[in-house]
Formats: structure tokens, sequence, C-alpha cells
């Protein structure tokens, strides 16, 4: 591993205890059985043939739910699949406002970055997938030359929504004859409102709201299917401790919507789309006794596992090992990864052994609080680390284990209580 990337990792993991974007395959623990069903099982064969699937991932805040949707997203890409990862929050992106989420699935829409390490700005939305589904076809077909491409573009059949249909092909066209219109195009496809000459110049009729958003999703699948990816991946991530959504009005309307999209995904126009949902605790979803609710819990009934494929459920605090176990393989893992980014450092082996040790054993104990215990831990093992390479004689004892993983769980704690506030006021 470069150094650069390692102490992006480091980095990253001490400061906030969130992973980074890029990386999480070289600190992965216990995640592996459910990969291998979502690759094995959909990824590798079912949704590339069409079909499409709804996973629900449960795991509370800390408890790596991020982590395990960059994971998948790093192996849809290498499968040849478009993927979207989309943070939910109450004010930039609530569920029960489809088209923000639309929106906001445009802005992160990605091709496959195998490989990559890391993602330029201009690479990231649907101007660089554009771009990049143009440059792709250009050297494909480059010298049957300009009709043969135009000739393509207009054969592009099977999108719903015909709005959606000329933006994309009067987008390529555009870059094709160095056209002035480009930007505006794109403007629509991101959401956002264009003038009504340019849209009807272009056939497109519909605007992006509540009432057109289901339908522009499915177009964009639609497309991403008939021009030659493998299919769509879309990664939802309720990042907060909460819903996106405060009012219980609202969190009907995005429980109705969760439930249409899941429906969605068992019928045939959303071909080659696999949807990953990530909630902090699932009796938000599942404890709740309104009619809308009730359907929803219906629909994500069943856990995924290696004799149940089908089922819905990815609970990501049922990972199969003893949780100071995990919290030790991971602790080995950051420690390469620290000696990456702080060559020609390298830990004595007893010290690091005992020192992960004792930092595993009592964030387990502290795992009561609001903040998962493998976040806690993950901070707490990064400063320890520091330590002994700053003090190489240091030792890590069960007390400083403990006044370390306090430390950090109350700087936790605090965050969590200023983003409380923030929501409230």
């Amino acid at each position: 591993m470069k150094p650069r990337l390692a102490k992006a990792i480091i980095n990253r993991l001490g400061g906030t205890g969130t992973p980074p974007e890029f990386g999480v395959e070289y600190f992965t623990v216990g995640l592996d059985p459910y990969l291998g069903i979502i690759d094995g099982e959909y990824l590798e064969s079912f949704i590339k043939l069409g079909g499409s699937a709804f996973k629900l991932v449960i795991g509370n805040y800390g408890g790596g739910k991020t982590h395990f949707l960059y994971r998948i997203r790093d192996i849809a890409w290498s499968r040849g699949y478009a993927v979207s990862y989309v943070a939910l929050s109450p004010v930039e992106c609530p569920f029960n406002k489809l088209e923000l989420v639309y929106k906001a699935t445009m802005a992160n829409l990605m091709y496959p970055m195998k490989g990559k390490g890391e993602i330029k700005p201009w690479e990231r939305g649907i101007d660089g997938f554009l771009r990049n589904w143009y440059m792709e076809k250009v050297e494909e077909f480059g010298e049957k030359g300009k009709e043969f491409l135009t000739s393509y573009v207009r054969s592009i059949a099977g999108i719903e929504s015909s709005s959606f249909a000329n933006a994309v092909k009067e987008s390529f066209l555009s870059l094709q004859s160095g056209g002035q219109d480009y930007e505006r195009i794109l403007q629509w496809l991101k959401g956002e409102e264009i003038d009504r000459p340019i849209r009807n110049e272009y056939g497109i009729t519909e605007r992006v709201d509540k009432t057109t958003a289901f339908r522009h999703l499915r177009s964009l699948a639609q497309w991403i299917k008939a021009i030659g990816y493998a299919g769509l991946v879309l990664l939802f991530d309720e990042a907060e401790r909460g819903l996106s959504i405060a009012s219980s009005r609202e969190r009907r309307a995005a429980m109705d919507n969760l439930r249409q999209l899941i429906d969605e995904c068992g019928n045939s126009r959303l071909p080659g789309v696999m949807i990953f949902y990530a909630i902090p605790d699932e009796r938000q979803l599942l404890e709740e006794r309104l009619e809308v609710y009730e359907a929803l819990r219906q629909r994500l009934s069943g856990l995924l596992t290696g004799v149940n494929p089908s089922g819905v459920r990815i609970n990501l605090e049922e990972l199969g090992m003893e949780p100071a176990q995990f919290l030790k393989e991971l602790g080995e893992k950051l420690s390469g990864i620290y000696q990456a980014a702080y060559p020609p450092f390298s830990f004595h082996q007893d010290t690091l052994k005992e020192t992960i040790s004792h930092l595993a054993q009592v964030a387990y104990e502290e795992r009561y609080a609001d903040v998962g215990h493998r976040r806690v831990f993950v901070k707490g093992i990064i400063q320890a680390f520091h330590l002994l390479r700053n003090n190489p004689a240091e030792t890590i004892g069960r007390e400083v284990a403990r006044r370390i993983i306090r430390d950090q769980l109350m700087t936790l704690e605090m965050e969590l209580q200023k983003e409380a506030d923030q929501m409230e006021y």
C-alpha cells in the first residue's frame, strides 16, 4: 500500500472514526459471508441478467453501515455496474422527497471505477458519466464516423420517460457536435429547471418533481442497462442516528416511498438494479403499527444468510464472530496500514498485541453507549498507535486503554448531541 493512501485512511479513521471513501478493503473484517452471497447470488448473474433486488442493511451508529456499502460499491464496479452512493439527511436529502433523492442519485452517479483508487471531482455525477459514455463510444466506433455514432444513439430504446431518453441522447449528440446546449440539457438531468424553449426544442416535456421522480429513477436504470453496463447499484445510507425525516407525516411518506421502491424491484421496469437501504435501527421501520408500516414489515421479513440468500435484511451486528475477536482482527489490519503510513516505523509485536487486546476489551465493555463500540475502538486504536510511535517505550495497559476509549466516547457523544441540537433548531 502506498503511504499516501495509508495516511489518508489513518487520518480519516483517527479524526472522525468514519471510513474513507477508498481503501476500506484493507481493513474489512467479518463481512466476507455477506459479500460473497451478494456477489455470487446477485451481482455476478441474477442482476446482470435483468433481475432486480432490494436489501435492508441494519447497523447502529458507528456499526459499519457505510463501510459495508463501500465494499458493495467496489464489488459492483468490478462486475461492470454503475453505482450511486447517496447519504440521506433531514435537510438536503430526506427520503420522503423523492425528487431530492433523484437529484442526489444523479449527483453521485459513477461509472465503474475499478482500480482507480480515487475519484477526480469531474468524474463524479451525471456530467462525468455522460462524458465517459461519449468517449467510450468514440473510441469503440470512432473509425466508423459520426454518422454511425448518431445512428447508435438514436437507436437506444426501452426508456420509460421520453423526456429522459431525449435528454441523454441529445446530451451525447451535443458533445459530438460541440453544441452549446449541453450544459442546459445537463441541468435538466440533474433535476434542475431549464427554460421552456430549450425543453421544447429537445423534446423534454416533463419536469423533475415528486410526481415524476420514480419514473426518472426507472428511466435512469433502463438507460444504463441499454448502453451496455451490467446494471445499476443504488446505495442509500441513513448516515445519522435517526431516519432522515422528523415528523410523523414525513415518516409515513418516506416509508410509503420505500415500500413502492421495494415493489418496483419485483417488476420488469427496473432491469439490472440492486438497491441497498442502510438504517441504524430496524425498529424505526418494523415496530410502528400503522398500515404503511405493516405493509413494509411484510416486505422486509427474512434475514439474508447462507441458507436463505433471498432474505431481505442484513444485520451487521450478527457477523458470526465474537465481538472481541472482531476488534482484535480489525486492530491488526489497522496496524499494518499504520506502518505503511509512517515508514520505516514498525511496532514491537508483543506491545502491539497487548495494546490491541486492551483496547478491544475496554471498547466492548463500553458498548452500551449511543455510539457503536466499533467506531469508538477505531478512533481509540489510532490514538494508541500514535502514542506508541511517538514513545516506543510506552505500554498501553488496561487503565490507559480505558482512558483513551472514554475520551473518544465522550468526543463522539458530544458530536452526536451537537448534531441533535442542529436538527432541533
